[in-house]
């Protein structure tokens, strides 16, 4: 018998439903992402890229948590990298545009605090099927995390209607007794 992969709906009821009681949680649950074309995060060399998955390519799990003082009809969170103290950010590049950075910071943090922290927030909406979504900047509306067709390459951020893939699985992992 196969296993049904969670829908993403049912990934994020669960996810803001358990952290509805700040003083419970402790800990981000550990996601892995993946795009619609097989390519996994790997952080390296202070960059997170998109890479195949091989027996050497070691995946990089994503924290994450609600962000529950942005609206929450649009599933806001914020994502880290597990086992680290970095945080996904969305910033003004110098030609203008939103960037996609990882910064020193621990989404715990965030989550505990009473500020929006838009520019480390994404909301998710599911788009394609029930086991795909994607990502879209709170502080940028309309610019969403992206990879690109070509393996090996930065995970960035895009508007809609270019060549790169904003479509991803997003599964949690079963968490470790310590």
């Amino acid at each position: 018998m196969e296993l049904q992969k969670r829908i993403v709906d049912g990934e994020l009821e669960d996810l803001f439903c358990e952290f509805k009681d700040k003083e419970a949680v402790k800990d981000p649950w550990n996601f892995r992402m993946w795009d619609i074309e097989q390519k996994y995060f790997v952080f390296e060399n202070n960059d997170l890229i998109a890479t195949p998955l091989d027996s050497r390519t070691p995946e990089q799990l994503m924290a994450v948590v609600p962000n529950d003082n942005l609206d929450f009809k649009n599933r806001p969170i914020f994502m880290g990298l597990t086992g680290k103290t970095k945080a996904l950010s969305c910033l003004k590049s110098t030609t203008g545009e939103p960037q996609l950075v990882i910064l020193e910071n621990n989404i715990m943090d965030f989550y505990s605090d009473t500020k929006e922290f838009k520019n480390f927030s994404f909301y998710v909406f599911t788009r394609g099927s029930k086991s795909t979504c994607c990502f879209e900047s709170a502080a940028f509306p309309g610019w969403f995390l992206s990879t690109s067709i070509h393996p090996n390459m930065l995970v960035g951020l895009c508007k809609l209607g270019g060549p790169e893939i904003i479509l991803f699985h997003f599964e949690k992992v079963a968490s470790t007794p310590k």
